[in-house]
């Protein structure tokens, strides 16, 4: 039996999150802080802010026009489209967003948002299963484990599968576990 010559996993770049979705957007009747703890966003990722461009606006801020709401001090001009995408390629740490007018943001229309490096959480890499080398230009051999973040892929000679990243360690456990048994199996499940 031949085991499988390659396998990599890994977390795909440039993720776009809709705010608030799914089942609510940039207003007041949505959680915007229980949503932002269902996110891992990364370095390269987007936020998607899509709302009523008549009522609303978005602005970002210092956490202490966050922590004041107020809009006195943006760090960036406002956004007004209803459709507006902010990318998070700046360093990681903390983002603010309010809606800038009074009384809003203090009924709960803020957002914060922490980003990541992207390889943050990647720091798991076994070694390859294989005996042989990669073939020049293929992912090095091994298999690296990255906790939430976008979909995880998972490539091997002619197969390409796709699957959510685990965000748990037991998920995490039982995907690993998963993972060597079909390496020795010569099968790869997702």
């Amino acid at each position: 039996m031949e085991a499988a010559a390659t396998v990599f996993v890994g977390a795909a770049s440039g993720a776009s999150y809709t705010v608030g979705e799914p089942g609510g957007g940039w207003d007041t009747q949505t959680n915007l802080t229980a949503w932002a703890s269902t996110v891992d966003l990364r370095r390269g990722d987007q936020l998607v802010f899509r709302y009523d461009a008549s009522a609303y606006d978005v602005v970002e801020v210092t956490r202490a026009g966050y922590l004041s709401c107020s809009a006195a001090s943006p760090v960036s001009a406002a956004l007004r489209t209803g459709n507006d995408v902010v990318r998070l390629d700046s360093a990681a740490g903390w983002r603010y967003f309010i809606y800038g007018v009074e009384g809003r943001c203090a009924a709960g229309m803020k957002l914060q948002v922490r980003v990541t490096d992207a390889g943050a959480g990647c720091n798991n890499t076994l070694p390859s299963p294989s005996l042989a080398p990669a073939p020049p230009g293929a992912p090095s051999p091994g298999i690296t484990i990255c906790s939430g973040g976008p979909p995880t892929v998972i490539m091997t000679p002619g197969v390409i599968s796709y699957g959510a990243a685990s965000r748990s360690s037991a998920n995490l456990s039982s995907s690993l576990l998963v993972a060597m048994v079909s390496l020795l199996l010569g099968i790869i499940v997702v």
